[in-house]
């Protein structure tokens, strides 16, 4: 396998320099990519850069890409992914430019991707010794996570990632996911189970944080709603598809209830039936279009019958049994299994 280390930067400071000749020490080969910095102070230090490709040659394993002006770390990653691929590499590993991953655990991370070449290797640090502001939205953004995807990653904000290279396929596919900035990274962890066969998997790295992460670029409005905005990007088209399924379902629900079965599970079956058929189409091409693959109709029954199993026994409960009106439990149980079923599509749709 041959990895090399891939360095986003945007104004950074000398502990790029100091990052990048302990990387070189240890002969790894380093692609810094220059995301349209204007300081002096990023200028000089990028003009250290290029003295030592200068002074090392084509040999020298450092090579660095400029963008004219800031595209974003997403941008930047795609930029040196690329690169990468073209150089012959088979792995990169993402660190950040401000010293907050050691060349110890860069290291690491590169070695066990020898052993899982296929699996997008996740540097995890410990949330509880993060400074307060990283600390709160880690936790909501991986139990966020953990809610649609069905995956509990322990740190989905991390910098520092085995990312492999070994095919055009996977390439093109890194390359084609949205978002320019940091929800590119957010993006990469949603659509892992598709990208990469051996999915992902989380080591433990150090945990460090240099006054209190003052450095870093992310803004927390601007950024972190771009970052909720991918986690929740399939929201939309199924808000509609539900509320459009929804009323098909309550319509016929009532219809079979009142005038055919008189039973609130005949009748919940029977709605659910026609009405899911329907939900499953309209899904399909506007909520979870761009995954055909596993959103198909015979996993989406298997997994839709646990939802109607709760429903059933809900109703039943509800209507049968202790006799409220119909009509009212029915919006009742349907709201409180709205977040359920939006759970069971979502990851359906995101293989796992």
């Amino acid at each position: 396998m041959k990895y090399g280390v891939l360095i986003p930067a945007y104004e950074p400071d000398e502990k790029l320099l100091e990052l990048v000749d302990r990387l070189l020490e240890r002969e790894l080969s380093c692609v810094v990519v220059d995301d349209g910095s204007v300081s002096e102070g990023a200028r000089a230090v990028f003009s250290a850069l290029k003295d030592k490709i200068i002074a090392s040659g084509a040999s020298g394993g450092l090579a660095l890409l400029e963008h004219e002006f800031n595209c974003g770390k997403g941008r930047a990653i795609k930029t040196g992914l690329s690169h990468m691929y073209e150089q012959g590499f088979t792995a990169a590993v993402t660190a950040d430019s401000d010293g907050q991953h050691s060349p110890k655990d860069i290291i690491r991370i590169a070695e066990e991707m020898e052993k899982r070449p296929e699996t997008l290797i996740l540097g995890m640090r410990d949330v509880s010794m993060m400074p307060a502001r990283s600390r709160a939205g880690n936790t909501l953004t991986r139990r966020l996570f953990k809610l649609l995807y069905g995956i509990a990653l322990k740190d989905t904000q991390t910098g520092l990632r085995g990312i492999p290279l070994g095919s055009e396929k996977i390439r093109d596919e890194l390359l084609s996911l949205e978002g320019e900035r940091y929800e590119y990274e957010m993006e990469m962890l949603i659509e892992a189970g598709n990208i990469f066969p051996g999915g992902m998997y989380e080591l433990p790295i150090d945990t460090i944080y240099i006054d209190d992460n003052a450095g870093s670029h992310f803004h927390t409005i601007k950024d972190g709603s771009k970052v909720y905005k991918v986690l929740l990007k399939n929201l939309p088209g199924f808000l509609l598809a539900s509320l459009l399924s929804f009323l098909l379902d309550y319509a016929l629900f009532n219809g079979f209830y009142y005038l055919v079965f008189h039973y609130a599970v005949s009748a919940t079956v029977s709605a659910r039936i026609i009405s899911g058929l329907f939900n499953y189409g309209m899904n399909r091409r506007i909520a979870f279009r761009k995954h055909g693959e596993s959103y198909n109709l015979w996993n989406y029954v298997k997994l839709a019958l646990v939802v109607l199993a709760i429903n059933m026994l809900l109703m039943y409960l509800l209507v049968d049994v202790l006799g409220l009106p119909a009509f009212v439990m029915k919006i009742i149980v349907e709201a409180l299994l709205y977040v359920l079923s939006f759970s069971v599509q979502q990851r359906l749709a995101v293989k796992r």
